[in-house]
Parts: C-alpha cells; structure tokens; sequence
C-alpha cells in the first residue's frame, strides 16, 4: 500500500464516528475521563487533550497549591516514542472554607488541560495516549483516588478541526484560565504582611476594581484563611495579606488574582496570572509572619552547622546505629597496635563513606522536594523495596560477622589485609550503611537542623547535611586519630572472635524490625516475598563460603548458584512490590493515611480536626510517628504507655492523635514542615495550659514525666451526671 492510500485509509478513520474521548473511570466520587480537542493528529503539531473530573455532589478536589490541606491532581504519562507532555494547565481555582482552614480547588466539574507534541516523524496509524491519573476527592472526609486512562487517535497528514461535541468544554476551560495581562506592578513584605501593588499600567481599570483576592502557586506563603484586604491609595491599588510560616523570598510572587470589576450594571470576575516582583531586601522585613513553633526563628548558618554536627555525634547512640558501629569497633580493636597509621585512614575512609551518602540521599531529597514531591527524612524507609533491600544487607552483614562466610579479611579487616584495597572499601561501605540504616532516628538538635536545611539554597542545605555526616563519624574518627584513646581499648585475644559472632545478634535484630516495619506497609504478599529473599541471601552465603574449598567445576556451580540466589532475592520484592501495597490497602497521600496504624485511643491525624479541637479549646497531643522510628517507638512503649501517664490524658480529658508516616502521607510532610521538621518523631500539645492556644513543641526523647508535665496545668475533666 503507498502512503497516499496510508493517508486516505487515516483520513478516513478520522471521521466523526471516531471516538475522541478515552475510557471514563468512575470511582463513585469521581468521573474521570481523557477527552481530545481535535479529531485527528499530524506529526509535530502540538494539540491539547483535557483531564476531565465529574465530581460528586458536595465533594471537591484540589489546585496545583491546596491551601491548608489536600493534595493537587497529578497525571503520570506513558507516550508513545517521540511524544511529549505538557504541564497541567490550571483553570482558576475555587475558595473552599472549613473554618479555621481553607483550600483552593474545583467542585462539580473540573477541566484539567494538557498540550501534547508528537513526534516529526510520526507514522500514519493510530497513537494511543495513556496516563494514571491521581487526586484527593474530599468533603468531611479525605479519599485518595486514581485511575488508568486511555485515549486512543488516529494520525492523519493535518491537525483535524475542532471536534463539534468536545469544542465546548474545550472553550469553556479556557474562559477560567488566567489572563496574563495586566501585571501586578511590585510586590513588598511590610510588618508581617505580603502587599501586591497593582500601578498605572493598569489604566481605567484600577477605578473599576471592588475587590481582589490573590491564590499564590507556592504554598505556605500566606495565611489563606486571613482576610486580603483591598487599600486604594491615589493612582494605586493594593492587596494586603497576612505572611504564612513559609514567607516568599527575593524573587517573583507567582499566582492568580482575581479582580472583581464593576462595569455599569454588570459585576464581572477577571483572573489574571501576575509575577510580581519582590525586592531582594523584602525578606529580611518577616518579623510580622507568623510563628507556627518557637524553634521557627532565623538561625545563624554556623549554629545550625554547630546543631547538625551534635544531632548527628547523639545519633551514635541511637539504636539504628549502635549495631552497625559495633562492626567497626572489632576492626579498630584488633588493628589499633599493629597498625595506627591505617587505623588512621580508615577512620577518614569511614568518614567519607558516612558524609558522601549523606549527600548522596540530602541531594536526592532536595531533588524530589524540588519537584513537588512531599517527602522529609527517613524518605527511603517508606518503600518497601528499599526495606527488604535493606533488610538483605543487614541479614548478610550478621551472617558474616557469625562466620556464614567471608569477603576478604572480613567487613571490619583483620591482619594484614587492612592495608589492601578490599579492607578500605569495606571501611567506605560501612559508612554508607551506617547513614543507611540512621534515617529512621532524629536526634536531638539533629531534627531542627534538618527542618532548617530544606528551607535554605541547595549549597546551604548540602552543607548542614555534611556537617551532620560529620558529626555521625566523629566518635570512630576521633578514636581513629587519638593514641591515648586507642591505648584505653582492650588487648586483642582469642574473645575478639566471640565477641564479633556476639555483635551478629543485634544486626539479625535490626534485620527483623524491619522486617515488621515491612509487615506495616505490605501486605502477607510482600512480607512472604522478603522472607523468601532472606532465605536466598542465606543461601547465595552459604554457596559463596562453599566456592572456597571446591574444586573448580564445583567453584563455579557455587558461585553461579550464589549470583542467580542474589538476583532471584532482588526480582522477588520488585515482581510483587506494586501487589503487595495494593492488597495492602495502604495508600500514600490524604488527610487518612495514617488511620490503617490509629490505635488504641489514638485517632488518624486530620488536620480540620487538629484545628476545630484547638479553636474550641480542648487540650490535644498529636503523635507524628512511624513504624520504622525506632525512637518513635521506644517513646511510645514507655512514655505514652505508662499507667500515670494514661491517667492523665484520662482524667485532663486530652485527645491523642497519631500522624502515622510510615508510608508517604504529603498531609503529614507539610504538617511536619509547618513546625521546622523534615522527619519524625514530633510531639504537639495544644491547650495545655488554660487560655494558650499556641503549640507547644515536646522532646524528641519523651519520658513519662516530660508528658505528664506537659499537662501539669490543664484542668481536670468535669464528670458528667
């Protein structure tokens, strides 16, 4: 067939019969479909297709910047080659008020629009777009939702016309997105307030303006639930708002204002997209912003250098950490006389592997954050795949230290392999699983300096994560460095042995917590495929160790059976990862995620009801926790689980609440942000003391007696008759 008859045959497929619109997923709050706005495709010509919502009566869902709470709708392409996706174009936003909060989303109807470009050298056929669409649909409640679409179009040698039954939604979207024109003129932050001046180039307009109301794209900036109030002044017009706990800093002020004009009899609503311009001094006028937290306050770059170091020299005697620091002891025990000048170096090779992955994971996170992911420390602990990875490696680390087999020297290095290159890697590695396995704790100091990184420059926040490496290598390094430590260490003797097989049993337990922590965020599904990869692990060491004393056919029958036990090990988590969350029912994002772990009297956080308790005056402990929080736990099982400490929130008639961050909850992250933090453990009290409403901050390390005086002034419970 010629390409003219190829042509014909797409032209032809290209009439009106032809479907435009792709399959509608109904989840019963929502009814989502991809629609196109031409009939046919030609190869290079960019067009525009619309995510469409129907929405369920007196529930909504949610703008590219939420507001207080919710979470923005996300599509996720998989194109054919060549194709490209553009950004959602958003049309402008509804205020929805549920007192003390507000967000900014659509009810009813929302038209999601998205230009896409297909390739030059797009062949005749037919192309088929598909995308997993995500949102958050509320109303008094928060549900997490998405759908697999598809839209299948014909490709012809030109752009169709616009499709009759689809050129309605089309233009009406278009009427609700933002003009450009005009522009804001300035922007200025005077006593705790953002003001947006709108100047002459906005001509007769400006006389015509009743009201203004201004939806910023970057969250945290203002106070949305805080009047915007409109100041004429002459030949100028101006909107003034209250500062929220993330002040806009030099640069633009992006998003949409909303003019309310009034041209004769008729009111007419405008919006318009402005990036106005902040003066680069601006920042520094804040002192009005609200704090949400006492430890909100500017801080120095060398205290929270100075702060990072000491989080991170506590987290050594965190639990994560304790068991993976006892392989570098046996190490530096046996090494320490017979060879100081490389005990020496590999202090400093163990300190590089500690604050280079500390790079590695803060730059990775900083990434993500920067691309709108609402994420904090600990991140990689809730994917089960990097669990069960992880779990992997412990389970191979105590099988070595109890002499299951052996790599080189050994982990820690012994005689006189430490000078070999094998011994150094070994150090460098260690320190990259000893960063590994500190996420899941927050130390002292550490949690501040770290909230206090993710809102700085990139190079700044580098540099507070590497000074917080720094400070979790500091212990081994200064013993690595000091002849009068290291003449303190015991001589070395036959009980090293022991002592290393004995330090085997605090990695299996770490192996095995995680392996709870697994069995919270999967299903029996993916808990059965990390236990059936453990084995393999146990396996590929044991066929390893047998490849050392076999002949040669039988070194390669161990060593092949090794490598395909690893690979079998690693497929098995990746095959069944996606089915096990999904059996789970365990699902990232929404004000409810957590409420799969509430127990006991712990609520799930929802943050409408943190604000509705605090605004009535009842007294309030909310819990952001994990499973993989090993501090997290220890708080609870001997703090909060104390018998005087239950008596008290009985008897003070206190609500606990429990934020659970054990998988990804962007609700729970920006909650986290809102007081400085970028992991847990958290604890908030509100009104503890009769009159405050303000949050109080507790530490990090609870004891029972921390919680009951926060509550030392709260009034007893009235009985009721």
């Amino acid at each position: 067939m010629s390409t003219v008859h190829l042509w014909l045959l797409s032209l032809l497929l290209a009439s009106p019969a032809f479907a435009l619109s792709g399959n509608v997923v109904a989840t019963g709050n929502v009814k989502a479909r991809l629609v196109s706005e031409v009939s046919t495709i030609a190869p290079g010509q960019p067009f525009w297709v619309a995510l469409e919502f129907n929405i369920r009566d007196g529930w909504h869902t949610y703008w590219r910047n939420p507001g207080d709470s919710g979470q923005a709708t996300s599509l996720k392409w998989q194109l054919p080659a060549g194709f490209a996706a553009g950004d959602i174009v958003w049309t402008t936003p509804h205020r929805f008020e549920l007192p003390p909060l507000v967000n900014y989303g659509y009810a009813a109807h929302a038209v999601h629009l998205v230009e896409i470009t297909p390739p030059k050298d797009l062949k005749p056929g037919t192309a088929t777009l598909s995308a997993k669409a995500s949102w958050l649909v509320c109303s008094d409640v928060c549900i997490p939702e998405d759908a697999d679409l598809q839209l299948k179009l014909p490709v012809a040698g030109a752009v169709g016309v616009v499709d009759a039954s689809e050129a309605a939604l089309f233009t009406a979207a278009r009427s609700e997105l933002p003009s450009a024109e005009p522009a804001a003129t300035s922007a200025r932050i005077h006593d705790g307030r953002l003001i947006i001046a709108l100047g002459k180039e906005w001509g007769a307009t400006l006389s015509q303006i009743k009201s203004l109301a201004f939806f910023p794209y970057d969250e945290g900036g203002i106070e949305y639930a805080a009047p915007q109030t409109l100041i004429r002044n002459k030949d100028l017009v101006e909107l003034s708002m209250k500062l929220g706990d993330r002040p806009p800093q030099a640069g633009a002020i992006r998003g949409v204002l909303l003019a309310t004009e009034q041209s004769g009899n008729e009111t007419v609503t405008v919006p318009m997209e402005i990036a106005a311009g902040l003066a680069a001094g601006a920042a520094a006028a804040t002192s009005g912003a609200r704090a949400v937290s006492p430890e909100r306050t500017e801080t120095s770059l060398p205290v929270l250098l100075l702060f990072a170091i000491l989080g991170g020299l506590i987290l050594n005697l965190m639990p994560c950490v304790f068991p993976v620091l006892s392989i570098k002891a046996i190490g530096l025990v046996e090494q320490a006389r017979k060879h100081p000048a490389a005990v020496r170096t590999k202090g400093l090779v163990f300190a590089a592997g500690v604050i280079s992955s500390m790079l590695c994971l803060a730059a990775l996170l900083l990434a993500l954050r920067a691309g709108g992911e609402q994420i904090g420390w600990g991140f990689q602990l809730q994917s089960p795949l990097f669990v069960t990875l992880l779990v992997y490696l412990l389970l191979a680390v105590g099988l070595n230290l109890s002499g299951a087999f052996e790599i080189g020297g050994g982990l820690a290095g012994v005689g006189d392999g430490l000078t070999q290159g094998d011994s150094y890697r070994a150090s460098f590695f260690t320190g990259v699983l000893t960063t590994l396995v500190a996420t899941p704790c927050t130390a002292p100091f550490m949690a501040f300096a770290v909230g206090a990184a993710l809102t700085q420059p990139p190079v700044v926040a580098l540099s507070i994560f590497a000074a917080l490496g720094l400070g979790l290598a500091l212990p081994y390094l200064l013993l690595s460095f000091a002849p009068w430590m290291r003449r303190a260490l015991p001589r070395p003797g036959a009980w090293m042995d022991t002592l290393k097989q004995l330090f085997a049993f605090p990695i299996y337990a770490s192996a095995a917590w995680l392996l709870w922590v697994l069995a919270q965020q999967t299903s029996s599904i993916g808990l059965g495929a990390a236990l059936a990869g453990a084995i393999l692990v146990a396996l590929a060491a044991w066929a390893y160790q047998k490849s050392k004393s076999s002949s040669s056919t039988g070194r390669v029958a161990a060593l092949v059976t090794a490598v395909l036990a690893v690979l079998l090990a690693i497929i098995l988590p990746v095959r069944f990862a996606g089915m096990a969350v999904a059996a789970s029912g365990v699902a990232a994002g929404g004000a409810h995620a957590g409420a799969a772990h509430a127990d006991g009297d712990w609520q799930p956080y929802d943050a409408a009801r943190v604000a509705s308790l605090n605004a009535a005056g009842k007294p309030l402990l909310v819990n952001f926790t994990a499973s993989w929080c090993l501090t997290c736990l220890v708080n609870e099982r001997n703090a909060f689980a104390d018998s005087a400490v239950q008596e008290v929130f009985r008897s003070r008639g206190v609500t606990l609440m429990k934020g659970d961050w054990t998988n990804r909850d962007p609700a729970i992250t920006r909650a986290l942000a809102a007081f400085g933090r970028a992991g847990v453990p958290l604890y908030v009290v509100y009104n503890s003391k009769p009159g405050s409403s303000a949050p109080v901050v507790l530490p990090q390390l609870l004891t029972a007696g921390i919680v009951q005086s926060a509550f030392a002034d709260t009034p007893r419970r009235t009985a009721t008759p």
